[in-house]
């Protein structure tokens, strides 16, 4: 393992498409790797559709394509584990929100 790996996604947009039936309603969100430490994201679909965040955010490569991403939106508190498989082209979101422990999982695709 690598906690010191750079995101081959920095510099571009990746959707997440977290599926129809999620607590949420369907859920996908636009993820942007500004940096190798800061991400912004927007919901594109779902019951927080348009929510916007930017925050830091910290990365392990577990093997060649496959990264672990965390970070913690500053807004609403909520933490956020990502698996981000590049060679799959899967993703796992582990979430708390507002207390609540949520898992999602579905595809992972570059936007731009």
């Amino acid at each position: 393992m690598d906690s010191n790996a750079t995101l081959p996604s920095v510099g571009q947009t990746w959707l997440a498409d977290l599926g129809p039936d999620t607590p949420l309603g369907h859920f996908t969100v636009e993820i942007t790797f500004d940096s190798a430490t800061q991400v912004s994201f927007e919901v594109a679909s779902g019951a927080i559709k348009g929510r916007k965040q930017t925050m830091k955010y910290t990365t392990t490569q577990l093997r060649d394509g496959l990264y672990v991403v965390r970070w913690t939106e500053p807004d609403a508190g909520d933490h956020v584990t990502h698996i981000e498989d590049y060679t799959e082209g899967t993703c796992m979101a582990s979430s708390v929100v507002g207390g609540e422990f949520i898992q999602l999982h579905g595809t992972w695709t570059r936007v731009r």
